[in-house]
């Protein structure tokens, strides 16, 4: 009977390890590129919401650590980020943190670069599995190894009727896929 609870209690233990969140990009070979889509991922599932910061030791870098995302669910297991105007420089690593007390950290990154602007971003070393579509549109699809650039909503009027170029980006191991479509009507999304 002793034996029967140990190994549960084993196993048990294993199971909640594995849902533990585990930061898996942005790491040292998979760095950042500033004022870019970048790709966050991560493992795990619990906590099931967390709040994303990034941070960096040298103070001439970055003052104070620096929010990404108010909430995010660990049910999307990776995020398409723009950091912003940060500094190019190494020592950044994310955080993922309780949405109500940033000090209570679930989870932090490796140590990682953040490149300037321009610069290109590393070779993919895995593939999607599965591609993503939109049934409620039509039109041209691209992906690449993370060269995408985001291009603002163009809206355009025929005779009357709206459409709208509606944009979505999807991370997926790495690699962003861009999917474009023209989508009639007055609903923009």
């Amino acid at each position: 009977m002793r034996y029967t609870l140990a190994i549960s209690a084993i196993f048990a233990a294993a199971g909640l390890v594995s849902a533990e969140l585990k930061v898996t990009q942005p790491t040292a070979s998979h760095w950042w590129v500033a004022q870019s889509l970048n790709t966050l991922a991560w493992d795990g599932s619990d906590p099931s919401q967390f709040s994303v910061f990034i941070s960096n030791p040298d103070q001439n870098v970055l003052t104070s650590i620096l929010a990404l995302t108010s909430v995010t669910y660990a049910y999307d297991k990776s995020k398409t980020i723009n950091p912003g105007n940060i500094t190019p420089a190494t020592g950044y690593t994310i955080l993922l943190t309780n949405p109500l007390n940033s000090s209570d950290v679930y989870a932090t990154s490796q140590t990682f670069e953040i490149k300037a602007v321009g610069s290109e971003y590393p070779p993919q070393t895995s593939v999607p599995t599965a591609a993503a579509s939109d049934s409620s549109s039509s039109g041209a699809a691209q992906s690449g190894s993370g060269t995408a650039t985001s291009s603002s909503a163009e809206a355009s009027s025929t005779g009357g009727n709206s459409a709208a170029f509606r944009r979505s980006s999807i991370s997926a191991g790495g690699v962003v896929v861009v999917a474009a479509g023209l989508v009639a009507g007055a609903a923009l999304l």
